[in-house]
């Protein structure tokens, strides 16, 4: 991870240049959005950009283009792993 952020450590096992990718998912990880479903579980339909964006803004993260959209690949991988598919 970044080391001008303390507190966190180096982040094994993520290829460097996805690091930054990563860090931004983590920083809006709890603005995902949810459903409830009909047997009482709910399923996760996405991140809520504005929610997420007010996070990134707040921890003083940059999203150009190029990084949102490796966002937004963990995030797809993220529903499609919580969906089963």
């Amino acid at each position: 991870m970044n080391a001008a952020r303390p507190g966190q450590q180096e982040m094994g096992g993520v290829w460097r240049h996805n690091v930054a990718a990563v860090e931004a998912f983590l920083e809006a990880v709890t603005q995902f959005n949810h459903i409830a479903l009909a047997n009482g579980r709910t399923r996760i339909t996405g991140l809520d950009y504005s929610r997420a964006r007010a996070g990134w803004e707040l921890s003083g993260t940059d999203m150009p283009p190029d990084l949102f959209a490796k966002v937004q690949m963990i995030e797809s991988g993220v529903i499609a792993e919580s969906s089963g598919t």
